[in-house]
């Protein structure tokens, strides 16, 4: 009897801690979005369609730069910290050899965005903001968010990710005046990264995990290799976002680029929820995926079911309020966003689903590389459509590429689980007494 008290015991702990970590994150991705808001109706009305879609496009550009320099540590290491708790000299070495491989390909990246300046005129016609933004790639090198994540700190990761927002909040006020003032706002939100990668430096040595430096050539490409597969799928979840604005801004005018960049902002907000429901059960999830698989199977199953209805409710509220509320938010300016944040929020139904279900059940069972080469493909094909579409219907021909590779991507997904018996076997567990 002793030990089924004890298990239940462990098990109440479990789902209180889980719980504090979805509040915890919630706290952040509130905040995260409330900083932004706070200063996005500004900048939308001061900047005007045209120079912030110029703003995207240099945001976009180095997002590629924080995708590299990221590498898909955010999604790897959280599971090498899992595997590495209660070994201080492992995780240390950890840390410093994921670093040194950030600071690596951040190097790199930035080599390649100059010699692309040097040929392209468009990029090169608006090198001052990109370059401005590029500091984020820069903070991202020493961003210890992964690690806190891993330790299940998600206070800890809530408190370094609002700190560098606030700090920076008022000074887009104070610097950002005129339309002309575009780089300068794009410095800020990389300053704000970089404070944010500062702050997380702190939490870790504060903590007790970050030591002296401790790393080798081999451990920082094994790193990178860990990672490979990790990198691919990150690199591809990039052809459903950021690479749609990039042919935007190749194919038609600022002004679309402007109002495609304002929908995906006020997107992420109604996708609030589904995205932090995704985040916590991860560590959670693999912690638990060998020694209690049908406890894994049972909050795999629950997160889905979540992420779906909050979603559905999330899109519900849009299509009901879009109008008014991208007039209310964005300004008159910006009357073309109203269509295309129904279809963007459409478009996250089964994004989120897809994304939940690769990474909580194909990856867990060996098929990581699958999943990498399933989302590469459906980035492919949303960047297709879009080079098709985007000519002749603008923002509304990207948002409705997204939002047929995103729906195919799901549907290959449920069709790979279904058909395999040992990730079927994964969720009828649950109907077994």
């Amino acid at each position: 009897m002793s030990d089924q008290y004890a298990t239940r015991a462990d098990s109440a702990v479990k789902t209180s801690r889980i719980r504090s970590n979805f509040v915890a994150m919630m706290v952040w991705q509130v905040g995260n979005y409330l900083v932004p808001l706070a200063t996005f109706p500004y900048l939308t009305r001061v900047l005007g369609a045209a120079h912030f879609g110029v703003l995207g496009y240099a945001t976009a550009i180095a997002t590629y730069g924080m995708l590299v320099t990221e590498w898909g540590f955010f999604l790897s290491g959280p599971r090498a910290v899992v595997e590495r708790r209660g070994q201080p000299e492992a995780l240390n070495e950890l840390v410093w050899s994921t670093m040194i491989a950030k600071a690596c390909l951040c190097s790199l990246s930035f080599a390649v965005l100059l010699v692309v300046a040097y040929f392209d005129r468009k990029l090169a016609s608006v090198f001052p903001v990109v370059l401005a933004a590029w500091s984020m790639a820069v903070g991202n090198v020493f961003t210890l968010n992964w690690l806190l994540q891993g330790l299940e700190r998600f206070s800890a990761f809530a408190t370094v990710a609002l700190a560098g927002r606030f700090v920076a909040l008022p000074l887009t006020f104070v610097f950002v005046r005129h339309s002309d003032d575009v780089a300068c706002a794009a410095g800020i939100q990389g300053g704000a990264a970089v404070l944010t990668g500062l702050f997380s430096l702190i939490a870790a040595r504060q903590l007790g995990v970050l030591r002296l430096p401790s790393a080798s050539l081999r451990s920082v490409s094994q790193r990178v290799r860990e990672s490979a597969d990790m990198f691919v799928s990150s690199a591809s979840v990039s052809l459903f976002g950021i690479t749609n604005a990039v042919v935007l801004a190749s194919m038609t005018t600022p002004y679309q680029v402007g109002i495609y960049t304002a929908a995906e902002k006020l997107k992420a907000v109604a996708n609030m929820v589904p995205a932090q429901i995704n985040t916590v059960c991860y560590p959670r999830i693999a912690s638990m995926f060998l020694a209690q698989p049908r406890s894994a199977a049972r909050l795999t199953a629950i997160g889905a079911l979540a992420i779906v209805s909050t979603t559905l409710a999330g899109l519900a509220v849009i299509a009901y309020v879009s109008t008014p509320l991208t007039t209310l938010i964005l300004g008159a300016g910006y009357a073309g966003s109203a269509s295309l944040l129904k279809l963007l929020c459409l478009a996250s139904v089964f994004g989120n689903l897809a994304y939940f279900l690769g990474l909580q059940v194909l990856v867990p069972f060996g098929n990581a590389r699958v999943r990498s080469l399933l989302m590469l493909a459906a980035g492919a094909l949303n960047v297709g459509l879009a080079i098709v579409l985007t000519p002749r219907f603008g923002a509304d021909g990207a948002a409705v590429s997204l939002l047929t590779a995103e729906a195919l991507l799901l549907a290959v997904y449920v069709s790979m689980i279904l058909s395999k018996p040992v990730l079927r076997h994964h969720f009828t567990q649950l109907l077994i007494r």
